[in-house]
Parts: C-alpha cells; structure tokens; sequence
C-alpha cells in the first residue's frame, strides 16, 4: 500500500515544521512539501497532486486566502484538513459545508491524534481533533436547528448521485470516482455529502450498508 501523500501550507513556520516531524514519522504517511505562500501552495498543489492537502489558517490570511471556504474551494482536487482555528470559530463549519474532511485544533493533542486524523481523511472520510468533535457537532445540530423546519425533501438519489453510490459500493476513493465521471474531487465530496443526508448516515462505510440494504447499490 503507497503512503499518503500530504503537503503543508502556511506561515506559522514551527506549527508546519512540528506537523512535518510527526506526520514524517510514520512510513504510512509522505510529505511532499511545505509553502509558506498561498499562490505557490496552491500551484504545488496542482503540480505535485498530494492525497491531502493541510492548511494553517492561522497566518492563511496575509498568505492570499481569507476564509476557509476560499482555501476548500481553491484546493478542491485534495483533501482538506485545517489546521489552527479556535474551537468556537464558526470557520470550522463553513469549511465542512464546503468540503473539507478534517480539522485540527494543534492545542493539546496528541502526534497519535494528528495521524489518526490524516489516515481518516486520507480513506475519506471526516474527522476532528477528537477533544472536539462533540462541540463541533453540537453547534452544527444547533445551527441545523436554528434555521426551522424546512419541507420534505427527496430522499432519492439523484442519477449521478446513484453513480457515485455505485462507484462507492465498489470500493472507490473520491478521486477514482472523479477520474470515473470525468468531474472534480470536489464534486464528488458534493455528492457525496448529499448521499449522507438522504441515506441518514454519516460515513462511507454506513452509505454503503445503508446503499446495500435498500437495495440502491450492488456490493
């Protein structure tokens, strides 16, 4: 099995080196590079075609990206993690919605947890730095909540939602999927996150049960 390819992105040069030693450390995962600049980061991004891509929001600011959904959006063939927002920043959130896979706090956890995190997002799936994901979910039901019931709304997956899901039951990554259709990572992501609210799941693994036992997918 190759390594997972990750590149670092950010001006807080000691929280990429210390990124670097741990992630280094294990022969399961590769970094391919670091950018202190925003533009540079996102060209390596491209160029190099890393399995996930972390981006420190701390400083990503005066780099060239000013939000988290612009640093998703720009780097939408790699997976996201981000890295350095407060627990209560509502940044987290929006860089979920729109795509990201993974967050770290970079207070208190630990080299394990930061691993765990890039071999989660690394099988695409999301994940937290773990002393959050409780908080972080609390508030996304709140805002879920906040917002009033809604209409009904279709629970059947569209056609291209039934290839993605049929692609997933497979055994496909995101990018085997994009390469597949012929469309971006992120459109899959898109798809994907569409697939989990109309299956009530919250991960690959129970979509494709969920897809299986309804009989929308062949395993």
């Amino acid at each position: 099995m190759s390594a997972t390819r990750v590149l670092l992105i950010g001006r807080k040069t000691m929280c990429l080196e210390g990124l670097s030693a741990i992630l280094a450390a294990s022969p399961e995962i590769e970094v391919v590079g670091r950018s202190a600049d925003w533009k540079e980061g996102v060209a390596r991004a491209a160029t190099l075609e890393p399995d996930i891509v972390v981006v420190d929001m701390v400083h990503c600011g005066e780099c060239g990206a000013a939000t988290p959904v612009a640093c998703v959006t720009a780097l939408e063939n790699s997976k996201v993690i981000i890295v350095g927002l407060p627990e209560a920043d509502p940044g987290i959130i929006d860089a979920f919605e729109a795509g990201a896979l993974g967050y770290l706090s970079l207070s208190g956890q630990s080299a394990e947890d930061v691993r765990r995190v890039v071999a989660t997002v690394a099988a695409g799936e999301a994940a937290l730095d773990p002393r959050l994901s409780a908080g972080v979910l609390s508030r996304m039901r709140r805002l879920a909540r906040s917002t009033g019931p809604g209409p009904a709304h279709d629970t059947t997956p569209t056609g291209r939602e039934h290839d993605v899901l049929e692609l997933l039951v497979a055994g496909n990554s995101n990018r085997e999927i994009a390469q597949a259709l012929h469309v971006s990572e992120s459109t899959v992501k898109n798809h994907l996150h569409a697939l989990y609210s109309k299956l009530g799941v919250e991960s690959r693994s129970q979509a494709v049960s969920e897809a299986i036992r309804r009989g929308l997918a062949t395993p």
